[in-house]
């Protein structure tokens, strides 16, 4: 699975990594300044050519920015083998990236044409060694937002739209298996958040008791979590795969058990629980949740909770 990259939230936050921060007892789910929490691409996979959207949910610790405005850019420059990140350093850079153009909210744009020879296991030379896709046989272009660009200090951030792209060093009849069994991926969905107290019954998030222990529920279709063909490079073969979930976590306020939490491919459930310890206060707490599947597809939603 794709993390989400961010680069800039004022200050470096991690530089060229996925969305970690050092622990230094910060809490990566709570929302202490402006931070983009997801890039969401749809469809989350397509051929290059072929077009894709891509909306941002960006918040503050007064809440979700409605439609933020954002410089949008796709990855110009593979990632070096010698890189740790998830991204190359040079896609900071004003030569590293294709501009797409500034959109509120969003935008959409044609996936690079050379995506699967830049990013993915094409090659135009015998002599250059294929790249290695992820877990899920999966290739990436990264898809850099930028907000507040023309600031001294500008929010970047980073989604990945997965390429479909020809297997490389499969046989002819696994490659064609392949082709006509493989599905591309579809972004998950997020239903309706529930909410109960820890010491049971159901609550209102407008009726949060304060400094209650509050178990947030979030659930999706059974059907999202896929299942998708994979060529196994260990037995040369086409075997099935299916998806894992992960939601994480987001507050402005009050503390979660877990800052991510899900099920792995092999469990069933269509639904994940973290516990929320509302503040003590009464104030208002916005919450976000984001869910990912393992081939890169994203939901989100937010919520608001009044502690009273």
């Amino acid at each position: 699975m794709r993390a989400l990259v961010v680069l800039s939230l004022g200050v470096v936050a991690a530089a060229l990594a996925p969305a970690c921060k050092p622990d230094f007892g910060e809490r990566e789910s709570l929302v202490d300044r402006t931070q983009v929490l997801a890039v969401r691409i749809d469809p989350p996979e397509a051929k290059p050519g072929e077009t894709v959207s891509a909306t941002l949910l960006v918040v503050s610790p007064d809440g979700p920015l409605d439609a933020p405005s954002a410089s949008w850019a796709f990855c110009a420059t593979p990632k070096l083998l010698t890189e740790n990140g998830s991204v190359s350093a040079a896609c900071l850079t004003p030569s590293g990236v294709t501009p797409i153009g500034d959109g509120r909210g969003g935008i959409s744009a044609p996936l690079p044409a050379s995506g699967c020879f830049d990013f993915g296991p094409e090659t135009q030379s015998a002599e250059v060694r294929p790249r290695d896709p992820d877990v899920t046989g999966g290739y990436y272009v990264p898809l850099r937002a930028r907000i507040g660009a023309s600031t001294a200090e500008p929010l970047t951030a980073f989604g990945f739209a997965r390429l479909v792209c020809n297997l490389s060093n499969a046989p002819a009849d696994a490659a064609a298996r392949f082709r006509s069994e493989y599905t591309r991926n579809a972004n998950p969905t997020l239903l309706p958040v529930e909410a109960r107290l820890e010491s049971g019954g159901a609550v209102a998030l407008d009726q949060v008791p304060r400094g209650a222990r509050v178990v947030l529920r979030v659930s999706w279709r059974p059907e999202d979590a896929e299942t998708y063909a994979l060529f196994d490079v260990q037995s040369q073969a086409i075997v099935t795969r299916r998806e894992s979930l992960r939601v994480s976590w987001f507050t402005t306020a009050g503390t979660y058990e877990r800052d991510r939490s899900g099920r792995t491919d092999v469990e069933l459930d269509t639904f994940t629980e973290n516990v929320w310890s509302a503040p003590d206060d009464a104030r208002t707490s916005h919450l976000s949740f984001v869910l990912r599947d393992a081939r890169g597809g994203v939901a989100f939603a937010t919520a608001t909770a009044t502690t009273r």
